[in-house]
């Protein structure tokens, strides 16, 4: 009874008397980034003790997107008028707590879109006092340099913000916040301040290194450190609406993304880089960036630009390259040129996932050497591999069928002559494998790598194949004889066997989807900006889509 009494005498557990840590956890999850505005508003209309605790996680995530009539994401820029005043003017210690930054497409050329899209609701305007915060702002990082350099930039950016440009507030919000981790924006449609930012960042970042290196120009021990802006920024991902010509501007911002001081993940949606962007690449020092996982997706690349890109990076992890029609040119990168690009990241590697439509005609410059068709023996050599995604052409040198051609004396072999066999192919530390646009052809050679597992031999880490045959191509069923006898072959194996339909191969593309809405707006199921859910659930059903499954329903948010 005595031990009842003592129970009954302890205070009830309740949101209030949580630690502050425990709450602070709690609230997090109330920020959600595909939300215009995040539940954890709520929270701040509750008591002191809560809206203390709530605040500097209801900034966390700056999310400026709104759509508009030509299928983009546009930005208000009221939004972010209103959001520079209260992170810098009102509550200025708020400024270190925004973490990721999620904006539609900006520009310098806001007035000649007022007659249709306000880019917000209601009109609001910089005040003298607010401007001179501003200024102070930008003359803390800008003076680092000489006078001559940043003068006349200087001035620009606080006419354009006077004035309200959409592109010289999202350079603001960049600058000020210095622990931002995530950016996540859509192609300006022109740059003045947020391209000359992220200059101005790599040559900081140039400068910096330069100083503290001994033995340099600078480096006397006589210098501080520099303030650079977005240096702790892990995170960089873009698109652009333009679905019909690409991202043909992103070699002007991804060489000075990925020179980012600590930056690890980049990713671009309808990258198109020609011989122009391979220059851009290679002006960044080979083994110069952070970055760790590189994915590009419905992207056309030269393979001078892959090179320049792949070269800059110190220890690249994970690398992904899903192929666009952007282009229809000789320049196109074969995978012999993927392999190569990749092999400076021999022992880092862990991840390669390689899409390059290979039923399609893609006018390769292939004539002279077929091999280059195909990734070629010496994939072993990327040691650290564990998970492949790849073309039957691409692993093994033979298609399943002959692509359509308008030249049908220029057709692709359907077997490369003197190419390696499966078995020789694969890195040994691989543990999953995912092989795609598969054939006949490949059954005898995945029987007899299934052999050397069970062997005990090579391969021993080898435990998750996936094989997708174009079931609209070729006469098969899943309990045809073919199938029957590799799965009667795979007792230490999971062998996933898919045979997809044409819809379920254009699926795994990751096409766009268009809105039925009032307006027709396209919308990338890869992005991170318009389709979050849409994303995660076309990443976690790709490659497994069958001909007998139906393809995820009509995918949007």
């Amino acid at each position: 009874m005595e031990q009842q009494a003592q129970v009954e005498k302890i205070p009830p557990t309740t949101l209030l008397t949580l630690p502050p840590e425990i709450l602070s956890q709690i609230f997090s999850c109330l920020v959600d980034e595909t939300e215009g505005k995040p539940d954890i508003q709520a929270i701040l209309k509750t008591c002191k003790h809560l809206y203390e605790i709530a605040l500097p996680i209801s900034v966390s995530v700056f999310r400026n997107t709104v759509h508009s009539y030509s299928g983009s994401s546009s930005c208000s820029r009221v939004r972010n008028i209103r959001f520079l005043r209260y992170i810098l003017v009102s509550k200025p210690w708020l400024a270190k707590h925004v973490k990721t930054v999620i904006i539609g497409r900006c520009s310098v050329y806001d007035d000649k879109y007022l007659g249709f899209n306000q880019r917000g609701e209601g009109h609001d305007a910089v005040t003298s006092d607010e401007l001179a915060v501003y200024r102070h702002n930008i003359e803390f990082f800008l003076g680092q340099l000489p006078s001559g350099y940043t003068q006349s930039w200087y001035k620009q950016w606080l006419t354009d913000l006077r004035s309200g440009t959409s592109d010289s507030q999202f350079a603001l919000i960049l600058l000020s916040c210095p622990n931002i981790r995530t950016i996540l924006y859509v192609e300006p449609e022109g740059t003045r301040h947020f391209g000359q930012l992220i200059r101005f960042i790599r040559n900081l970042v140039g400068i910096n290194r330069s100083i503290q290196t001994p033995g340099s120009e600078w480096g006397d021990g006589n210098h501080p450190p520099m303030a650079i802006p977005l240096s702790n920024v892990r995170d960089v991902f873009h698109e652009t609406p333009n679905y019909k010509n690409g991202y043909k501007t992103f070699y002007l911002e991804a060489p000075d993304i990925l020179a980012f001081p600590r930056i690890r993940f980049y990713e671009c949606i309808l990258a198109n880089g020609d011989s122009i962007a391979a220059t851009m690449f290679k002006t960044l020092p080979l083994r110069s960036s952070s970055v760790e996982e590189i994915v590009l997706h419905c992207s056309y690349l030269c393979p001078d630009a892959l090179a320049g890109m792949l070269g800059a990076c110190k220890a690249l992890k994970k690398f992904e390259f899903t192929y666009g029609r952007l282009e229809v040119s000789p320049d196109l990168m074969t995978p012999r040129d993927i392999f190569e690009a990749l092999l400076p990241h021999a022992d880092t590697l862990e991840e390669l996932y390689i899409h390059l439509e290979e039923n399609g005609d893609k006018d390769w410059e292939w004539v002279e050497y077929p091999s280059k068709l195909y990734l070629g023996p010496g994939l072993p050599q990327l040691r650290n591999l564990k998970k492949l995604t790849v073309g039957m052409q691409a692993l093994t040198g033979m298609l399943a069928f002959q692509p359509e051609t308008h030249d049908e004396d220029d057709q692709m072999p359907m077997e490369i002559e003197g190419a390696a066999r499966i078995i020789h192919c694969l890195p040994e530390n691989l543990e999953n494998l995912l092989v795609r646009d598969c054939g006949v052809a490949i059954l005898d050679q995945v029987e007899e790598l299934l052999a050397a597992i069970e062997r005990g031999g090579r391969f021993g880490k080898l435990t998750d194949i996936r094989l997708i045959f174009n079931a609209w191509k070729m006469d098969m069923e899943v309990d045809g004889p073919e199938i029957e006898r590799l799965n009667s072959n795979s007792a230490n194996v999971r062998l996933d066997v898919v045979l997809q339909n044409d819809l379920g191969y254009v699926y795994d593309l990751g096409f766009c989807i268009t809105e039925d809405d009032d307006y027709a707006i396209e919308r990338n199921i890869m992005s991170r900006i318009n389709s979050r859910h849409v994303r995660d659930e076309y990443l976690e059903s790709r490659g497994k889509v069958s001909d007998v499954d139906e393809i995820p329903p009509y995918l949007l948010d």
